[in-house]
C-alpha cells in the first residue's frame, strides 16, 4: 500500500472531494483525520472508513478559529505521533458578483478557504518537518480561469495557488513538498444540487458535460487518486509547487 502508516489530515471530508480522499488514502493504507463541523456527518465518515478495513479519527474543528486548528494539530500528533500529509480541502462558494458580495460574506470566504490552509499549514509544519511531508492544497479550476457571479471565490483559491509556490520555495530545503489540485466540476452533492436547482436539470446536466472535451464530468475517486500520486513521496518525490488540473479539459477552451 502506498501510505502504509503514513497519517493523514484531510480537511472537509465529510464528503465531496474531501470524502474522496479519505477513502483512497485509508485503502492505501493512511490513518486518516477526518475534519468538519459536524459531529454527525464526521462520526459517520469515520464509520464508514472503519467499516471498509480503514483507520480514522474524527477531531471537529471550526476552521475560520485559528485555536481550533492548533486543536485539531495537537490532537493528531497526541493520537498518531505524526503528521505526514496535510490535506486542505474544506471551501465554501458564494455565487455573487463582487458589488453584490458583502463584507462579511468577503471575510467568510476569506476566513474559510484561503486563511484556513495558511493556518493548517502553518502549525503542520513543524510535523511535517520531521517526517518529510507534504501539504496538497484543494484548489479550484476558477483559480485560474475567470468565471460569472465568482469573484471573491476565485480571489481566495487563486491566493491558493500563489501561497502554495511560495511555500513550496520556502519549505523545500526541509523536505516538505507542496503542491495544488485544481478540480473543474466534479459530481458532488454540491453539484447535484445545483443541477436539481435548474429549470431543466437533464439540459443543465447535459450542457455541462458537453462542455468538456472528455465528455463527462469528474468523480470524487478521481480527485482521491490525484491526491494519492501528489501525496506518495515515492511517486512524487521530484515535484512541488505544481498546479495539477482535474477538469476534463474543460479549461482548455472555458
Amino acid at each position: 500500500m502506498k501510505l502504509n502508516n503514513k497519517v493523514a489530515i484531510v480537511t472537509g471530508s465529510s464528503k465531496g472531494i474531501g470524502e474522496g480522499i479519505a477513502k483512497v488514502f485509508c485503502r492505501e493504507g493512511s490513518k486518516v483525520v477526518v475534519v468538519c463541523r459536524s459531529q454527525a456527518a464526521g462520526e459517520k465518515m469515520v464509520e464508514e472508513l472503519k467499516s471498509q478495513g480503514g483507520e480514522a479519527i474524527f477531531v471537529p474543528t471550526d476552521l475560520t478559529d485559528s485555536a481550533a486548528i492548533q486543536h485539531l494539530i495537537d490532537k493528531t500528533v497526541e493520537t498518531y505521533g505524526q503528521i505526514d500529509i496535510l490535506v486542505n480541502n474544506a471551501g465554501y462558494h458564494i455565487s455573487k458578483n463582487v458589488e453584490d458580495v458583502t463584507e462579511e460574506e468577503w471575510t467568510f470566504l476569506n476566513d474559510t478557504n484561503l486563511r484556513s490552509t495558511f493556518l493548517c499549514s502553518k502549525y503542520a509544519i513543524p510535523h511535517l518537518r520531521k517526517t518529510k511531508g507534504n501539504i496538497i492544497n484543494i484548489s479550484s479550476m476558477v483559480g485560474l480561469v475567470g468565471q460569472a457571479n465568482s469573484g471573491a471565490y476565485s480571489a481566495t483559491k487563486g491566493g491558493q495557488i500563489a501561497m502554495s509556490k511560495g511555500m513550496a520555495i520556502d519549505f523545500a530545503k526541509d523536505g516538505i513538498r507542496v503542491n495544488v489540485i485544481c478540480p473543474g466540476w466534479i459530481q458532488t452533492p454540491l453539484v447535484d444540487d445545483w443541477f436539481s436547482q435548474q429549470e431543466d436539470p437533464e439540459a443543465a446536466q447535459k450542457y455541462i458535460f458537453g462542455m468538456h472535451p472528455i465528455g463527462r464530468i469528474g468523480t470524487i475517486e478521481e480527485c482521491g487518486k490525484a491526491a494519492l500520486f501528489l501525496g506518495c513521496n515515492d511517486d512524487s518525490a521530484f515535484i512541488t509547487g505544481i498546479t495539477l488540473n482535474i477538469d476534463g479539459g474543460v479549461t482548455l477552451g472555458y
